[in-house]
């Protein structure tokens, strides 16, 4: 027996409300076997219901082959497909509404608007404006929201703001429509500012999507003491285990760089960490360069069960690269192909860095070969890992590669191109690209691109032209420029210069031991011994220390690090056996040692006139290529990671070594990698 309507509406409703797409499927069947079409008060339930269980197909059909279709026909369907993401149905299904001549409701109106900001049409969606003006809607609360949080998306926040003020009076809805327009267009502190005029106006029920879009624009901002006031009314409001809320409170100390506090946060709730905040967790340690922390958290949400997502992939992989620690990479990278997650952007760019900072560059050139299309990211990624590598052509390739597919270069892509030029010689080339990132690419120059040009002149030697382009700055250079400034007037010897240069440093760093270090080499190197001593008295009057140099080589899964003249290695014997044996096919091959006077940027010998030539056997990099010479199959190639700049005299050493014993010998130092193989190092003798 068939119900009344509206006792069948009621019951359309409740599988609606539920979710039971199959119930409403067979009641929609049993009415058609016993009375055929349903009718129109029953048909808009039925559209409802599919479109809420997310059956667009049969709710569409449905409304396709009725014969009669009255406003809320019209209205259930076009909510429905902008609820299901089809925005282009959508807005056709309002214009056939309009030109039928069935004049629209709000809620229609309302529907219109959100599937114009999901399809991104700021001309329609301003059209629908002015529908609804011309209709009396405007001044409705659920379009006014709707047009701002179109507005918003669409990237217009004046336009946004302006409907938000004309709005007669603005609830919970409108006000966190406003804050999470201005946090997604990257205007955090107007999304903060928002935050606080709605507290301020009072009468306003703050709920959790306002407080977690104002915890996300904290994050951004690293707004740390405003965040904690946000958790204060979190635990007020008795918010402190919704998910959502959890998740931002976690982002929001992590990239404040409060761990204990994001770890409190996300451990406190009863059901254990979710992915969302395990990769807050993650990528704050991540960030903060806790390595040991970020794996410790990546297993115990394993353990938990929580299954890593594209981020807490990235993050890893991320970690690995910045730490240098390729064993934990490759195994990364065999979870993220297991998990499918290797063709996703943020991963295969993450996979693409680490392999470069690794040293593995074939592998980043082979895993970037198979990207079916690129991100910008990947292509940042691909070019800083040439450039690292002292591939200067093949990064200026890549770029243009990038530009021809239609990737729009960012300021990281310029610092990596300019760092790849300087790296190889590549100046003029250089000078071209920097003054084209304004000009031809929007792109404008910073405090990195600048240094990055002084690095790259005063490389090649070009001091004047250095001192021309300093002049023309339009702030004083970093640190990182003035130190690339005193280590080439340290080469060419240009002791003036590299006086300004130095004084310049102590004034920026005060702190930094290679200052004196460079000093007392430039000196040295034009045989001032007088400044020399000078230089020594005013470090030590300073109580500055001079950094250690520190080498590292990774073995059976454990960091070996070694120190210049260390002893405490177990296997030191049979390391300076092997350097004794070294020694003597050096020896036998031609080998000269550089004196102390012209490869002193190293601060391992840093040392007075006329020490002992043997002591360069005992720099930390040498100590560990024969440790790796000696402990790893003569197929793999070796990597050994150093802390300070490799000297000039080792790199003589490693490139004869490479031949000797037919290896090759990877050294990552402070500046850039150099691959020694066959008696060659890939920076050409040019670093």
């Amino acid at each position: 027996m068939v119900k009344e309507p509206s006792v069948l509406g009621q019951l359309i409703q409740s599988y609606a409300g539920a979710r039971k797409l199959n119930r409403g499927k067979q009641l929609h069947a049993h009415l058609i076997s016993v009375g055929g079409v349903p009718s129109t008060f029953v048909a808009n339930h039925l559209i409802n219901m599919y479109a809420k269980c997310g059956d667009i197909h049969h709710a569409a059909a449905l409304f396709d082959g009725m014969t009669q279709r009255n406003l809320v026909s019209w209205s259930a369907m076009i909510s429905g497909f902008s609820q299901n993401g089809r925005a282009l149905e959508a807005l056709r299904t309002f214009s056939l509404m309009c030109a039928a001549g069935v004049r629209p409701t709000e809620f229609a109106f309302s529907s219109a608007i959100q599937a114009s900001a999901s399809f991104g049409s700021l001309a329609y969606g301003r059209q629908m404006h002015c529908s609804s003006v011309k209709l009396g809607f405007d001044d409705e609360l659920f379009v006014g929201s709707n047009l701002a949080d179109m507005y918003a998306g669409c990237g217009s926040l004046v336009e946004a703001r302006l409907v938000f003020e004309e709005m007669p009076w603005k609830d919970e809805v409108s006000w966190t429509t406003m804050i999470d327009g201005y946090a997604k267009n990257g205007n955090l502190e107007d999304a903060l500012g928002a935050f606080k005029e709605m507290v301020d106006a009072g009468r306003i029920t703050i709920d959790q999507h306002a407080l977690c879009s104002a915890l996300n624009a904290c994050a951004g901002l690293k707004a740390y003491r405003f965040g904690q006031s946000l958790h204060s009314s979190v635990v007020r409001l008795g918010l402190e285990s919704e998910t959502f809320i959890v998740n931002a409170l976690t982002d929001m100390y992590a990239k404040a760089g409060d761990m204990d506090g994001a770890s409190s946060v996300a451990k406190k709730v009863g059901s254990g960490w979710n992915v969302v905040s395990c990769s807050s967790l993650i990528d704050g340690y991540v960030e903060m360069n806790q390595l040991e922390e970020a794996l410790r958290t990546y297993v115990d949400c394993r353990r938990q069960g929580t299954e890593p997502n594209e981020f807490t992939f990235s993050s890893m992989i991320k970690a690995c690269a910045d730490q240098a620690v390729l064993e934990q990479g490759t195994q990364f990278h065999a979870q993220v192909i297991k998990a499918s997650f290797d063709m996703d952007p943020y991963v295969s760019s993450s996979l693409v860095d680490m392999y470069g900072k690794c040293g593995i560059l074939k592998c980043s050139i082979q895993l970037f070969g198979e990207i079916q299309h690129a991100s910008d990211a990947a292509w940042n990624s691909m070019v800083g890992a040439l450039a690292h590598h002292g591939r200067g052509k093949e990064a200026v390739e890549a770029f243009h590669g990038m530009v021809a597919r239609g990737c729009r270069p960012n300021h990281i892509t310029f610092v990596n191109l300019l760092m790849a030029c300087s790296h190889s010689g590549l100046v003029e080339s250089g000078l071209e690209f920097f003054h084209s990132m304004h000009k031809t690419y929007g792109v404008e120059p910073g405090e990195e691109h600048y240094s990055c040009v002084i690095d790259m002149l005063a490389r090649a030697g070009r001091l004047q032209e250095v001192k021309d382009f300093i002049g023309r700055m339009p702030f004083e250079p970093n640190a990182y420029g003035w130190c690339s400034l005193l280590g080439a007037c340290r080469t060419h010897g240009d002791v003036e210069l590299g006086e300004v240069a130095a004084e310049k440093l102590m004034k920026l760093e005060p702190g930094n031991t290679g200052i004196h270090v460079l000093l007392s080499t430039m000196y040295a190197s034009m045989g001032h011994w007088e400044d020399v001593k000078a230089a020594r008295k005013s470090m030590r009057d300073s109580r500055v220390k001079k950094l250690p140099g520190f080498s590292w080589v990774d073995v059976d899964n454990k960091a070996h690090v070694f120190g210049a003249d260390d002893p405490s290695h177990p296997q030191i014997k049979e390391i300076h056996e092997k350097l004794e044996e070294l020694s003597v096919k050096l020896s036998r091959a031609g080998y000269v040692p550089v004196t102390p006077s012209a490869a002193s940027s190293n601060l391992e010998e840093e040392g007075s006139r006329g020490r002992s030539l043997h002591h360069h056997h005992h720099h930390s990099e040498r100590i560990a290529v024969a440790f790796a010479l000696i402990s790893t199959p003569p197929t793999k190639p070796i990597i050994v990671k150093k802390n300070l700049r490799i000297c000039m005299d080792c790199h003589s050493a490693i490139k004869l070594i490479s031949q000797i014993e037919s290896r090759e010998i990877i050294v990552r130092d402070n500046a850039r990698f150099h691959h020694f193989a066959d008696g060659m190092c890939s920076c050409g003798d040019y670093w």
